[in-house]
Parts: C-alpha cells; structure tokens; sequence
C-alpha cells in the first residue's frame, strides 16, 4: 500500500510539507551540537518534519542528545529526490541509479554543487529518516 507522501506530486509534496509544519523542522543533535546525514541528499544540515524521528537520531547521539526546532525560510526551492527528474539526470550524470548514492563525502559534496547550479536550495525525501537537507545554513534558524 502505498503512503500519503507517495500520492503527492514532487512539487506540491514540499509545499505540504512546509505548510503541515508551518515551516518548523527538527533536528537530533549530541552533546557537540552535530547532528548526523547519509549524504544521500547532498550536503548540509539534514532535518525532518517529525519530532519522534528527530528523537531517534538523538539518542543514536548518546548521552546529552536533544532535538532542536528550527525555521525554515519561506519561498526555498527543494527539489524532491523521488519524483523530480532533475535530481535524476544530476546522479545520473555522476553514474549512479535513481536509488543509488554512496557514503563518500565526495559524492554528496558533487550532488549539492550540481543541484545548486541547478538553482536548488536543498532536497527532499518521501523517507521520513533520510528528510530534508538545506544546503546553505544561512536558510535555517534555529527557534
């Protein structure tokens, strides 16, 4: 059976995403204020829409993890790593599949150069735990 993120199209799955949350993401951090990413987005400060899984990533922080609110500008342009075909042709012109990606920073480090020639402030994902990344820190603040 397939999800509600998965009936919505790439573009209006952002919007609702966005407006659900009234623009607020979460984040769990350790102790030194880092939070974790796969890179499978790109590269940058990766948030979700739900406080549960941010809580989750906080204890994979050990001792002293805690979730952090943070505000998200309006107007940012994400594109969705599931349905939007840009994200497609930019891993596909680093040789990799729609679902492939690779730990490497390298690999995030290429996707996010090329996703912002491409005029993206960040991307998405339909994956709750993978989430949102935003490329550039000067989009968010924390509440």
């Amino acid at each position: 059976m397939k999800t509600f993120y998965q009936f919505i199209t790439e573009a209006s799955m952002w919007n609702y995403i966005y407006k659900k949350n009234k623009g607020e993401f979460y984040r769990g951090v350790g102790r030194s204020g880092k939070g974790t990413g796969l890179g499978a987005l790109g590269k940058g400060v990766y948030l979700t829409w739900t406080e549960g899984m941010a809580q989750a990533f906080a204890k994979r922080q050990g001792a002293g993890g805690e979730v952090k609110k943070y505000k998200l500008k309006r107007g940012l342009k994400i594109v969705d790593a599931e349905a939007d075909k840009d994200f497609a042709d930019v891993k596909a012109e680093m040789g990799f599949g729609p679902k492939q990606f690779s730990d490497d920073p390298m690999f995030a480090g290429m996707l996010t150069m090329m996703l912002k020639k491409k005029g993206y402030d960040g991307a998405v994902s339909d994956d709750v735990a993978t989430g949102i990344v935003i490329f550039d820190k000067k989009h968010i603040k924390e509440k």
